[in-house]
């Protein structure tokens, strides 16, 4: 085999790389978003009284769907299916940890769509004076925030494997 005959790819396995190279871009960057919640905001809003974290979270959640995380959790979601689907069609090894990867994704957005949203929008309407309704949607919410900050993570850590396994095993199959 040449030297040049190595590293000859089809562009569509380039593009499939780049695509989950992007999925895994995007869900770190939502994981590392939503993290913030769990970790600093969540806990900062437990900090002051029911009024003040009831009105905060309420402006949270009108800001957040008109905010640039979006971005990464709608982009992610999207690419996840191209790139899920595109890899498990074509890509003959390493196809699973992709699939994986995206399915991981995949759920952290369905754990939004089904869990966080409809919640939120349901907070909106809270009186701010309603403590015990403050106490029930933070553990709930905080919870299940943890919950997909955990997928999208685990997920992207899993897709940029999936990433560049397939550049790894040209090189040492060419040695």
């Amino acid at each position: 085999m040449k030297k040049s005959e190595i590293f000859v790819v089809k562009k569509s396995e380039i593009f499939l790389e780049l695509l989950v190279g992007v999925t895994a871009l995007g869900a770190l960057v939502a994981g590392g978003a939503l993290f913030a919640f769990s970790s600093f905001v969540m806990p900062a809003l437990r900090s002051v009284d029911a009024h003040a974290a009831i009105t905060s979270m309420q402006a949270i959640n009108v800001e957040a769907p008109r905010s640039a995380l979006m971005l990464p959790l709608v982009g992610s979601a999207l690419t996840a299916i191209a790139a899920g689907i595109w890899a498990a069609i074509s890509r003959p090894d390493g196809w699973v940890l992709a699939v994986v990867g995206c399915v991981g994704v995949l759920a952290s957005f369905a754990v939004t769509a089904i869990y966080h949203v409809p919640r939120n929008d349901a907070f909106a309407s809270v009186s701010a004076t309603d403590a015990a309704a403050w106490a029930s949607y933070e553990a709930g919410w905080t919870v299940w925030n943890h919950v997909r900050v955990a997928l999208y993570l685990l997920s992207g850590i899993v897709l940029a494997v999936a990433a560049v396994l397939p550049a790894t095993n040209a090189v040492d199959t060419a040695q």
